[in-house]
């Protein structure tokens, strides 16, 4: 790793892997990104932080230390196999970050010059050139290689039959492996929040999916060993899912490094031939973990009785279980295009609407248990106990929902989930159809309104519980607290995802688009929504990059500027830099488009614009469109002779003026001879005439070309902006979990060491 690091900062490009993600104008904290940029490199940090693990562990998992090292061991002969750069007869053994350039493009002929060295790098990727890329990676990583360490002492217990023992030891490395990969991941989820023009943290990407789900699998084993040393039950469910947490970090590791998913996710993945060697790590790793789990599980301790139903016990293995079937739901739809491709070609991801559809009432469950779980004692509880202990929290949480309903816009949200069926209809249904009409209609909507109440209440249960602790002996007050920190999570998930505002003019937001757009031109003022937007004009960064200056005016009367960047990088592609401006109660977003990505217009009023699926903008303050999807299903005797391919851009065009909206289908036409046709629609009342002229296949965009419109003016740009509400909630969630996982980690760390005393 020195070696490495050593030849980035000196800029040694005759190594490929130098070459590749580094280049002399980066400054010094982004060379350390170069580090790991790439995979054998990432590959390299996830064995240096899993060697200083291990030396770590010498010196304190004593009883165990045989058995771990051992599995340790095993996983760091599997690592180093990554980057080892060997070729054994026809098979290659890993990729090496030390290979020189010449090696691995031989075909290059000015590569072959003996001494030829390039004088510049290729450069980092201009994504990941964010704060958040310096220190996202190395966390995740840190996370990645400590969640060997609670799978490690599984393993040693099966081994040597100690099924109870192991679990002291290995809560703290627990509570730490769930905490730092929390956190990479919380970074991963900021870094796309003020990096990427989408407006959001989350999509539900493969490379996001691929870290969550060992994180939650994480959480629901240390609660499960949290219950086994407290009362001696759920020693199979804690074996069990420390064992699985790992085996999910290998199986992430083949879905993001093996290249299965270059053609689905947004994040870049490269095939280094490593397909066998990921495959060969997962059979080994569930051998010796689930193979030893399977041969002793008769031999493991079961409890004299079950957990009773009102105990605190009881709901921590129902949550952990709800979460398995959450961390279940997840990896089914990631895994969707390996499964795919044993019936077709090309598979492609499950789409968003799965994981919204199938996390919602799943994520009820659970947020529900979080509240309960701290409330209730262990052991048992009689039911006068019980109704003493919800009153307040469950009296709080309706009193805050029937705030949210009344103070916010959440009824009419999700009012428009669906549309409501005539009564004398779903009368005529029968019952039981009725009832399934109307919950397709209303069902998500009140699993929201669910999701609200559950929240409030984890955050008002867990809260009584924090202060009556909190005041007794803080150093207990970790497990309320994370739960607190997870209430406030979910309630800014809810605040930030639901009542997300898009700022565009009304037509634009009537059609519907998942991306309302509106335009300013240089020294005008636009007002959307209650904002009142002036574009200012341009400034540079430090490294010559053009910023966007707009002035803002909220509806609350407090001015502020927002600076988005956008460049062409040394690539040829157009970078966008959101900014975002925080509050207490919002944030306010803006992405930016500026002329000079589009092309220029000639005289004759003919203008081109590029949209997304989903956009919507206006053009020429006189129409707005919004660019709703392809239709490849074409009735072939209405397309000219000798068609090939036919797509046409579903397109709702409104006429600002009149309000009124007609939908426009222009043809993209591809014919035999692999010339290219273009079949338009002409509105003659209005005069408009749109053309299809071209599309990007990767991104899904479409460009237009509009005749009869000016489309913008010399200088202008397109914005793309957002009201965040409350999404300080979610960021202060996430440290306040954070906090808690670490103060029970320096408690479960000081009982560890207590007791190792009192047996030295």
């Amino acid at each position: 790793s020195g070696i490495l690091l050593y030849l980035i900062l000196t800029h040694q490009f005759q190594y490929a892997y130098v070459y590749q993600y580094s280049s002399r104008d980066l400054p010094t904290h982004f060379l350390f990104s170069s580090f790991w940029a790439g995979q054998e490199g990432s590959f390299l940090l996830w064995i240096l932080f899993t060697a200083i693990i291990g030396f770590v562990l010498m010196k304190t998992a004593r009883r165990f230390e045989s058995p771990v090292m051992a599995v340790i061991a095993v996983c760091q002969l599997f690592l180093l196999s990554m980057i080892v750069g060997l070729v054994i007869g026809p098979v290659p053994v890993g990729s090496s970050p030390f290979m020189m350039l010449a090696e691995k493009f031989p075909e290059a002929p000015m590569l072959q010059v003996p001494g030829f060295v390039p004088s510049d790098g290729n450069g980092l990727n201009d994504l990941l050139q964010n704060y958040w890329m310096v220190i996202h990676p190395p966390t995740l990583f840190v996370g990645f290689a400590t969640m060997i360490v609670p799978f490690a002492f599984a393993v040693a217990a099966l081994w040597q039959k100690k099924y109870t023992e192991w679990v002291r030891p290995a809560l703290p490395w627990t509570l730490f492996a769930v905490m730092i990969l929390g956190i990479g991941i919380a970074m991963g989820g900021y870094w796309a929040y003020v990096t990427l023009s989408f407006g959001g943290y989350w999509a539900w990407d493969p490379v996001e999916n691929s870290s969550l789900v060992p994180w939650i699998v994480g959480v629901a084993a240390l609660h499960t060993m949290i219950v086994q040393k407290k009362s001696g039950s759920s020693h199979k469910a804690a074996l069990f899912l420390s064992i699985l947490a790992f085996m999910l970090i290998v199986y992430s590791t083949f879905l993001t490094r093996s290249g299965i998913l270059g053609d689905i996710s947004v994040h870049s993945f490269v095939d280094l031939g490593l397909n066998n060697q990921l495959l060969l790590w997962i059979l080994t790793m569930g051998l010796m973990g689930f193979g030893l789990f399977a041969l002793r599980y008769r031999a493991l301790p079961v409890p004299q009785r079950e957990p009773d139903y009102l105990s605190r016990e009881f709901m921590i293995f129902s949550g952990a279980l709800l979460l398995c079937a959450l961390a279940a739901v997840i990896l089914l739809g990631t895994s969707a295009p390996i499964f795919g491709r044993i019936f077709r070609d090309n598979p492609s991801t499950v789409p968003l609407e799965f994981y919204n559809k199938w996390s919602l009432p799943l994520s009820v469950g659970f947020v529900f248990l979080a509240g309960l779980g701290q409330l209730f004692w262990w052991n048992k509880m009689s039911v006068e106990n019980v109704n003493r202990v919800l009153l307040k929290p469950i009296a709080l949480s309706v009193v805050s929902t029937v705030a949210v309903l009344l103070l916010t816009p959440f009824a009419e949200r999700t009012a428009a989930l669906g549309t409501p069926a005539a009564p004398a209809q779903m009368a005529q249904a029968g019952m039981l159809a009725g009832l399934g009409e109307f919950w397709s209609l209303y069902g998500t909507g009140l699993l929201m309104l669910l999701l609200v109440f559950v929240g409030f209440f984890a955050f008002f249960g867990n809260g009584m519980v924090l202060w009556r602790v909190g005041r007794g002996n803080p150093k207990l007050a970790g497990g309320a607290l994370a739960h607190v920190g997870f209430a406030l999570l979910i309630l800014g998930i809810i605040a930030s995802s639901g009542f997300s505002n898009a700022l565009a003019p009304a037509a634009a937001v009537d059609m519907g688009g998942e991306r309302k757009n509106f335009v300013v031109e240089r020294g005008q003022t636009t007002t959307v929504n209650g904002y009142r937007v002036t574009y200012a004009g341009q400034e540079t960064t430090e490294r010559g990059r053009p910023v966007y200056v707009l002035n803002v005016e909220d509806p609350q009367g407090r001015a502020f500027t927002l600076r988005p960047v956008v460049y062409k990088s040394s690539k040829d592609q157009w970078i966008q830099h959101p900014d975002v401006r925080m509050f207490f109660e919002k944030d306010v977003y803006a992405a930016v488009t500026p002329s000079v990505m589009f092309d220029a217009r000639d005289a004759d009023k003919r203008g081109q614009l590029t949209l997304a699926r989903g956009d919507s903008t206006t053009v020429g303050n006189a129409f707005a469109i919004a660019f709703r999807a392809f239709d490849t299903e074409l009735d072939s005797a209405t397309l000219p002779d000798s068609t090939e391919i036919a797509v046409a851009a579903v397109l709702d065009v409104t006429h600002l003026a009149s309000g009124v909206t007609r939908t426009l289908r222009p043809l993209y036409l591809i014919m035999q001879d692999r010339s290219v046709r273009f079949l338009q629609n002409h509105i003659e009342d209005w005069g408009l005439t749109l053309t299809f002229a071209g599309m990007d296949v990767d991104t899904g965009e479409i460009n237009l070309a509009l005749e009869g419109v000016e489309v913008t003016p010399e200088d202008w740009l397109v914005v793309q902006a957002y009201e965040k509400p409350f999404i300080n909630l979610l960021w202060i969630g996430i440290i306040m979990l954070s906090f808690g996982f670490g103060i029970a980690l320096f408690r479960r760390a000081a009982d560890y060491k207590h007791s190792r005393a009192g047996t030295d």
